[in-house]
């Protein structure tokens, strides 16, 4: 950032550092992760995710014993993102989902990657956050009916149930794929292969 003559208080304001509590300066916000970049309908970048990796011998060796990171972390909202308006792969999946006349609706960064490499490409995630009214009136956009594909455990039924009145509220038609106990759409798709999931999808209920 420095080298780009960009300041730390710019890259603070859009949620790459974070200043530092107990000395003077800043930190990198994503520390030891794998990035995914967040893209608008556009194709813009406008924030990011990063999943935590594993830690290194050094980071174990210095870490409190409570001190584990988040799986996810997301950036923050910022001028240029706000997390309940954005849909992760949306500007990927687009045409595919304009063509299909539906969207497959998942709920992590890893599922919708996963699923695009194998073919099912009208798919896209919320970041972290509920499904939200404004996330269903974007995807409208583009297709007028969706398909959740949500985990197959507590969270995800109880995010079937949240992510169905924002769909009503937009007018968006809605269908539910239900997984096995236990299994995520990534892990299904290693196991059953494209063939096998877009079978679950097609017995999608409304």
């Amino acid at each position: 950032l420095k080298a780009q003559g960009i300041s730390p208080i710019t890259a603070e304001q859009a949620g790459l550092l974070v200043p530092r509590s107990n000395a003077s300066g800043h930190y990198d916000r994503f520390r030891h992760r794998l990035m995914f970049a967040v893209v608008d309908p556009q194709g813009r970048v406008v924030a990011f995710s990063g999943r935590a990796l594993t830690p290194t011998p050094a980071m174990v060796a210095s870490a409190k014993s409570d001190d584990k990171p988040a799986k996810y972390m997301n950036s923050p909202e910022t001028p240029v993102y706000a997390k309940g308006h954005v849909l992760f792969g949306l500007y990927q999946a687009r045409h595919h989902i304009r063509t299909a006349e539906q969207a497959v609706i998942v709920e992590g960064n890893f599922d919708v990657v996963s699923l695009h490499a194998r073919g099912i490409q009208n798919v896209v995630a919320p970041l972290g956050t509920a499904f939200t009214a404004d996330q269903a009136k974007l995807l409208k956009r583009f297709a007028p009916a969706c398909i959740l594909l949500f985990d197959g455990d507590a969270a995800g039924r109880k995010a079937v149930r949240l992510s169905r009145a924002a769909l009503k509220e937009a007018g968006m038609a809605a269908k539910v794929a239900t997984l096995p106990d236990g299994l995520d759409p990534d892990e299904l798709v290693r196991t059953l292969g494209a063939g096998g999931l877009a079978d679950l999808i097609g017995r999608a209920e409304g």
